[in-house]
C-alpha cells in the first residue's frame, strides 16, 4: 500500500497526528511527510507540480523501517521504494 493510501485510510481526525508522529520519528517536517504521501505522483500532474508536491521516501533501511513500523507494516519497503527493495530481495 502506498503511504498516501495508508494516510487516506485513517480516520480524518487521525491523519495529522500520524503525520506529526512520523515526522518526529524521522526528524523531518510534516510538509516533507505530505510530499512522501504524493509519491508516486498522479499521471496528470505536470513536471512543475511533481517538483513542488512530491518527494521520494529515503531508501536507507533505517528510514524504511521507521515508516514500516509507524504504519503497522501496512506500507512496506517495496511500496516505498520498489526500485531499491524489489520483492525478491526483501523475501530473501
Amino acid at each position: 500500500m502506498h503511504l498516501g493510501t495508508f494516510v487516506a485510510s485513517l480516520p480524518h481526525g487521525e491523519r495529522q497526528r500520524f503525520r506529526v508522529e512520523l515526522a518526529k520519528a524521522h526528524g523531518k517536517s510534516v510538509a516533507l511527510i505530505r510530499k512522501w504521501e504524493n509519491d508516486p505522483p498522479p499521471a496528470d500532474w505536470d513536471a512543475e507540480k511533481v517538483r513542488r508536491m512530491s518527494r521520494r521516501h529515503p531508501s536507507d533501511l533505517q528510514s524504511i523501517q521507521i515508516t514500516e513500523r509507524a504504519t503497522g507494516h501496512q506500507v512496506s519497503r517495496q511500496d516505498l521504494r520498489p526500485e531499491v527493495w524489489p520483492v525478491e530481495v526483501a523475501a530473501g
